[in-house]
């Protein structure tokens, strides 16, 4: 009988892994709520347009207001404030990482015979191997450690070098534009891999749009020259480096015989910061807030056969749902404890409500302030950070003047009604305000307190060969 079950089992195997879906998660950091054409005709983003026109636009999805918590929750499925990760994003010289012990997405899709493979920037601590993508279940990784760095010559803080072939150091990509690095990379992985035998899992994070504001004159020139604002322009043509990767890398796709059974998921990580050329307009504030402009993110689902789009998907969605939503869409209908996102592949796949009804923005004891949503309303704890206001409204359109303060301890919006939060509405509704009160009181009981890690001299460049080396902790 034994036997009989492995042959059985041996026999099974190929079916099962032509059957689950190849996904391709894409990640552009710092793109703002209006920093794509579908909403600014003045950006030059002809696939990305091209995807939502066909696919499933997710118009209530949301992430943290800064990078690395947000990464930490596509990876586990977890928030942040349950994690140590809420208040910041990880710095280069401390020794603090993504927690080790928790099961990330591509560890849980490896258990399903997943190739998984990372691009770009990883941003969730370093300092140690085990702290690494390979170490937290990528077969490979190309990109780069730290959250920022120049596009070019790719060094950062301390002005140490940030490009990884796995643990090695990719001194060979001095001088090469970080998009075209990223992309060229995910070209040669689709190239080595064979689609029929297995599927695979590819986490594309883009290190664009975030600043400094660096790109090819091409870009500007040839996609972006009616942009009169010069950081503007900048941004547009940084958008537009990513849309042709992303159109190149799909031609890939298609030609190497992956788009048959191919998931394509896009996000990004934050809203657009404000004062280097993003606009989240008409939504309020910036990255780094609280406020919509900080954590409304522009997302979408693509597939040429798993979903029947296009249309626009308004169920609320969180960071935290894509571990649970991926890892059912490859084809797992085990439930996953410990985290707090939901499964919503059903959902989406059939333009259904949202499984969600509630969800935590942040709870930051650091900075002394939280907010969280319950269907339409959104509960604020004390100021919700800069930039507050409406910034970057499109040509011909003036914004509002700036909210001068002060704030009160609590402010209360109706989000369905108000996504621009112009209206404070507690005081017309004092039961929801007690409510909503209540329920964050329930939601910090949760909190782990806030982990940066310590600082440690020996993390310096000058001391690893000039690079942002790992191994010092």
């Amino acid at each position: 009988m034994t036997s009989l079950l492995l042959v059985t089992s041996l026999l099974l195997a190929p079916a099962m892994a032509a059957t689950r879906p190849h996904i391709l998660m894409i990640v552009v950091d710092d793109l703002g709520w209006m920093d794509v054409g579908w909403r600014d005709p003045d950006m030059h983003t002809p696939t990305l347009d091209r995807f939502v026109s066909e696919g499933v636009n997710l118009t209530n999805h949301y992430v943290q207001p800064l990078c690395s918590p947000s990464r930490a929750a596509f990876m586990t499925g977890k928030y942040p404030f349950k994690m140590g990760m809420q208040d910041t994003v990880l710095k280069a010289t401390y020794d603090a990482s993504l927690p080790l012990g928790l099961t990330t997405l591509p560890e849980h899709l490896q258990t399903l015979n997943y190739a998984t493979h990372m691009v770009g920037k990883w941003h969730l601590g370093f300092c140690n191997l085990d702290m690494t993508p390979t170490y937290r279940g990528f077969d490979s990784f190309y990109g780069m450690y730290l959250g920022k760095g120049d596009y070019y010559d790719h060094t950062g803080f301390l002005n140490g070098y940030d490009l990884w072939d796995n643990a090695t150091a990719e001194w060979s990509a001095a001088g090469t534009y970080s998009t075209h690095l990223f992309t060229d990379r995910v070209l040669d992985i689709l190239q080595a891999h064979d689609p029929a035998a297995k599927p695979i899992f590819i986490y594309l994070a883009y290190q664009a749009v975030h600043g400094p504001l660096e790109v090819p004159e091409y870009y500007e020139t040839q996609f972006c020259s009616h942009v009169s604002d010069p950081s503007r322009k900048t941004h547009c043509a940084m958008t537009a480096a990513v849309d042709e990767g992303i159109a190149n890398i799909t031609d890939a796709l298609e030609n190497l015989g992956y788009t048959d059974n191919l998931l394509t998921v896009f996000t990004t990580d934050n809203g657009g910061p404000v004062t280097l050329g993003s606009s989240n307009w008409p939504l309020r504030g910036g990255k780094s807030t609280l406020w919509e402009g900080g954590t409304r993110a522009v997302s979408f689902l693509h597939s040429d056969t798993l979903l029947n789009g296009p249309y626009t998907w308004d169920g609320l969605m969180h960071a935290v749902d894509w571990y649970p939503t991926l890892v059912r869409a490859a084809g797992d209908k085990t439930t996953i404890s410990g985290i707090d996102g939901v499964n919503q592949w059903n959902r989406i796949k059939r333009n259904g409500n949202s499984v969600r009804s509630e969800f935590v923005y942040n709870i930051n004891e650091v900075k002394n302030t939280s907010a969280i949503r319950v269907n339409q309303w959104k509960l604020i704890y004390n100021k919700p950070g800069e930039p507050d206001g409406w910034h970057n409204p499109p040509t011909g359109v003036t914004a509002p003047a700036d909210p001068s303060g002060p704030y009160d301890t609590y402010m209360l919006f109706d989000i369905d009604n108000d996504p621009e939060e112009m209206y404070d509405v507690k005081s017309s509704n004092p039961t929801v305000l007690s409510d909503m009160q209540a329920k964050l009181a329930a939601y910090e009981a949760e909190l782990v307190s806030a982990e940066t890690g310590n600082f440690v001299e020996g993390s310096k460049p000058q001391y690893w060969g000039g690079t942002w080396s790992t191994g010092w902790c």
